[in-house]
């Protein structure tokens, strides 16, 4: 079954470079450019979000892949990427993401990512023993299952550049890409389940999931005197609270941690978001090792 995985994401990312590189569609998001130029201020006074690009772009991938591929039927779970679909051979996932090189150039050099957008479990982060104590590290469980009535669930994200000045008022597009995220079993093949790079945000279990979970885990105030102070990165700078009395909500035989976080003191349970730099999915490998790009780039003008 890897073999085929590994030959069916080599199509796909092939089938959907040559859709969202081609002429139609790189005429598209122009029109989609010209409008937010023409209507810039109207979209400045407006639109409560600086990104004006991201709905336009959703709704033109959606567009293009509707009319270029046989639609079985769409993935019934909202716990999915913004358009998830079924197809004959798979469950295809496919994420848009816009970044505005105007003051976020450095987002371009990863894939940034939610759990309901990749299949696969990355070892911990920072796993250790806290005085004997167990903790787990920090983990990034994956919410998208792997196959989808018996067809492996692919993901994919399509990323649109661009540059927003906000101070001259003026808007134009840059480039877009493509990358193809692995599956689970490619993963763990491939990558020795080392494929994250680090995480971007973190969970924690605020008030009204504390309340549905038990009230132990309620955000504290203070410092509680059994609490072990530890670095979670090891790098000997104290950041982190270990609880020896409370085991952690979801991770079996593994202690609860605490951080302070907006003034209070609260459960750190798994990564928020996450990162794979985009350099560590460029180079892969098909059902006979041959190698093929995952990730794809093209300047719009």
């Amino acid at each position: 079954m890897i073999k085929e995985i590994k030959n069916i994401e080599k199509d796909y990312m092939d089938k959907i470079w040559t859709i969202v590189s081609s002429n139609d569609f790189i005429e598209d998001l122009k029109k989609i450019e010209f409008y937010i130029q023409k209507n810039y201020k109207f979209l400045d006074e407006n639109w409560d979000e600086k990104n004006k690009i991201k709905i336009g772009v959703e709704r033109l991938i959606r567009f293009h892949l509707y009319k270029n591929f046989k639609v079985i039927n769409v993935y019934p779970s909202p716990v999915s990427s913004d358009m998830a679909i079924e197809l004959y051979d798979i469950l295809l996932n496919i994420d848009a993401k816009t970044i505005d090189m105007n003051g976020n150039s450095g987002d371009d050099t990863a894939i940034h990512f939610q759990k309901n957008q990749i299949t696969f479990n990355n070892e911990a982060f920072f796993k250790q023993k806290v005085k004997g104590y167990q903790f787990a590290g920090i983990t990034f469980p994956a919410r998208l299952e792997s196959f989808y009535r018996e067809k492996p669930v692919l993901t994919f994200f399509v990323t649109v550049n661009y540059k927003d000045d906000a101070s001259l008022k003026t808007f134009s597009l840059s480039h877009l890409s493509l990358c193809c995220v692995p599956h689970d079993l490619i993963v763990k093949e491939d990558y020795d389940n080392k494929i994250i790079s680090n995480f971007k945000t973190h969970q924690y279990i605020g008030k009204a999931k504390a309340e549905t979970i038990g009230r132990l885990y309620l955000p504290k105030n203070n410092i509680v005197t059994n609490w072990i102070p530890f670095s979670i990165k090891g790098t000997g700078t104290e950041d982190a609270y270990l609880d020896p009395s409370l085991d952690h909500p979801f991770i079996p035989k593994s202690k609860s941690v605490w951080k302070k976080i907006g003034g209070k003191y609260s459960i750190l349970t798994y990564g928020g978001s996450a990162r794979i730099d985009k350099n560590n999915i460029t180079t892969r490998l098909d059902s006979k090792n041959k190698t093929w790009i995952g990730f794809r780039q093209k300047y719009i003008y």
